[in-house]
């Protein structure tokens, strides 16, 4: 049922009712009975097809795994009572998944997908540059915590918990049955995604770090300064267990690119395939990955984009934008990068021109050819607030400012273009929205998701 736009965000849809229960020896036949290995039957699922993690997937590609409506509606919105701090992720079976900060209540949501009615939600320890749960094709969740991952169940229980040196900025799935974690501080782990228990001995990925407290230079991470060695989520290709990220060790002069690859089997281990110094610097922002594997993409701390061979770290191109974005790029299927935008960028007034701050973001497509970073459309116009997604049918969502806010202050509206040269296809401006924008997101069913920072989810489909 769609509903209508009003003018502030609010619980659309009654509570949940209880379910029936299932009677005990029916759970048990079941349980001792069903030994199938297909996709029904199997305990767990790899990484969920639709928006599973902060980046969309494990190669961070910020792309959605259905197509958008040309003309998108407001099915639902609802404030959850705190500041929200990551993008919004989502399992392909119902349900939608928002984390908030918040010194007492909730912090982890569990919405229905179709209507926002809270299914559950959890208080936990969560921390993090940027908090969002990775989700299974079962809604089985992981969630990075103060020192640690948590393992909840689909329906809110928590699992287990495992402890890490520092805050988990990595956690994916490498398969459906183990899971990569990697801290701010750069320890590497994989453990068994089922139980918790460990894959692998710890492996410090940027150097030996001896930090008493977990969450010891988090607040470096969104702009990729040394005090974070790994500010963000590793771009993964899950077929080969090898994975990408930027690294600062201590006593560098520069942040490294590195290559790394989990090898299973007994007793799993990490190994390091090559690094790639940066002597231009880094962002926070994550490394993607190219569709076929061959090039990974990294930020420098101009903000130029530069893509790598991922067989030695070779430079093989780079673009200047112009500005610094504070989230990755996303990927359209025919190569082309799509920048993104700017979380921190704060409002002051209309005749404040950012002069003590990075400024506003335009929208920017880039795509890497014959050796050189080529500019393929730029929308100037356009103020673009948090990351780009990228759908398969060629077309880029945006959140970006809006002159159509209330009083003095101005909203935030979503625009979908058209990838081949930037066009607005369609745009609307999201009812009572104002200030920064935490996340945009597109589930299995083409639903966009708009996360505020001010504490609103608004769903559109």
């Amino acid at each position: 049922m769609r509903r209508g736009q009003g003018r502030r965000p609010g619980r659309s849809a009654r509570p949940v009712g209880r379910r029936a229960a299932v009677p005990a020896l029916l759970v048990a036949a079941l349980v001792s009975g069903c030994t199938s290995h297909t996709e029904s039957g199997d305990s767990r699922l790899p990484q969920a097809e639709s928006w599973s993690s902060v980046t969309g997937g494990p190669a961070n590609p910020g792309r959605a795994h259905a197509p958008v409506s040309d003309e998108p509606e407001l099915l639902w919105s609802r404030t959850l009572g705190a500041p929200l701090s990551g993008v919004a992720s989502s399992d392909g079976i119902g349900t939608t998944y928002q984390a908030t900060i918040s010194e007492r209540g909730c912090n982890l949501f569990a919405l229905t997908s179709e209507d926002g009615r809270k299914r559950w939600c959890s208080r936990l320890p969560t921390e993090g540059p940027r908090i969002t749960a990775t989700v299974d094709g079962r809604g089985y969740t992981f969630i990075p915590q103060y020192g640690g991952v948590g393992a909840l169940a689909p329906e809110g229980e928590m699992r287990w918990f495992q402890p890490i040196q520092g805050i988990p900025t990595t956690i994916t799935l490498l398969d459906n049955r183990t899971l990569l974690m990697i801290s701010h501080l750069g320890i590497a782990r994989a453990v068994n995604a089922h139980t918790g228990l460990d894959a692998s001995a710890a492996t410090p990925l940027a150097g030996e770090i001896a930090a008493s407290d977990p969450a010891f230079g988090v607040v470096w991470c969104a702009t990729g300064e040394r005090g974070c060695p790994v500010p963000g989520p590793a771009a993964v290709d899950t077929a080969s267990g090898t994975f990408y990220l930027t690294a600062w060790r201590p006593g560098r002069a520069v942040p490294e690119l590195v290559a790394a690859r989990f090898n299973p089997g007994g007793r799993g281990h990490f190994e390091v395939l090559w690094r790639t110094e940066l002597p231009d610097g880094r962002l926070g922002t994550p490394v993607v990955l190219s569709d076929d594997g061959t090039e990974v993409y990294a930020h420098a701390a101009d903000g130029t984009l530069h893509g790598y061979a991922t067989d030695d770290g070779a430079v093989r191109w780079s673009a200047p934008l112009g500005y610094e974005p504070d989230t990755p790029p996303a990927l359209l299927p025919d190569g082309t990068l799509v920048a993104g935008g700017r979380t921190t960028t704060i409002w002051r007034g209309r005749s404040d021109e950012h002069a003590d701050d990075a400024g506003p973001a335009p929208v920017v497509a880039i795509r890497g050819e014959d050796g050189r970073g080529h500019e393929v459309w730029r929308r100037d116009d356009l103020r673009q607030l948090t990351n780009p997604v990228a759908t398969e049918n060629g077309r880029v969502v945006v959140a970006v400012r809006s002159d159509a806010g209330e009083g003095d202050e101005p909203g935030v509206a979503v625009h979908l273009l058209d990838g081949g040269d930037g066009h607005t296809v369609h745009s609307f401006v999201v009812p009572a929205a104002t200030g920064p924008v935490s996340g945009l997101s597109v589930d299995a069913d083409g639903r966009i998701a708009v996360s505020t920072a001010m504490g609103a989810v608004y769903v559109y489909g």
